[in-house]
């Protein structure tokens, strides 16, 4: 990825790892993400992670994007503002959809770890009617509702004009 070589990642610490195991996540999880990394940084004037100073962010892998989870704050933030979701390929992956089975939409990167990443936690909110509604089935968490039903529509609709029927004008 582009500007990755300023970014500066470590492995994550015996202590991080204790801890988000003590938070419910299996080890066997834990061990199937090695490496897990972490970055330190902060949220830059853009939105978007910025390496330096600042707190210890959980990194995560997406194939156009890295997305860094802090832990403590559940704050979420991308580098390049490319990844819709974090585990984004789920929701086109006919799998997800096998058995009658539904994409589970998390609120926060903890509730998704402990469920072993089966479904997506949703980073940008504005772009949520594109990226699922050709999902068959959606399984939301509760406390997300709200916010599911009012971005699950089109951001906007066309102007819209009628063509009259010629046969009506010529009787």
């Amino acid at each position: 990825m582009i500007g990755e070589h300023d970014l500066k990642l470590e492995p994550i610490g015996a202590a991080q790892f204790l801890w988000l195991h003590r938070q419910g996540v299996s080890a066997s999880l834990l061990a199937s993400m090695a490496p897990v990394q972490v970055a330190t940084g902060y949220r830059d004037a853009d939105g978007k992670f910025e390496p330096g100073p600042g707190e210890t962010f959980v990194v995560f892998e997406e194939p156009e994007d890295l997305i860094f989870w802090q832990p403590k704050t559940g704050e979420l933030l991308t580098w390049n503002g490319r990844s819709f979701a974090l585990n984004e390929a789920h929701i086109w992956n006919p799998a997800t959809y096998s058995f009658d089975a539904n994409l589970n939409v998390f609120s926060d990167v903890l509730d998704w770890l402990r469920a072993d990443c089966d479904g997506v936690v949703v980073i940008d909110w504005s772009r949520a009617f594109d990226q699922l509604r050709e999902a068959p089935r959606v399984a939301i968490a509760e406390n997300l509702l709200k916010t599911y039903r009012t971005s699950m529509q089109p951001r906007r609709m066309p102007t819209l004009s009628v063509i009259p029927n010629i046969e009506r004008r010529a009787a």
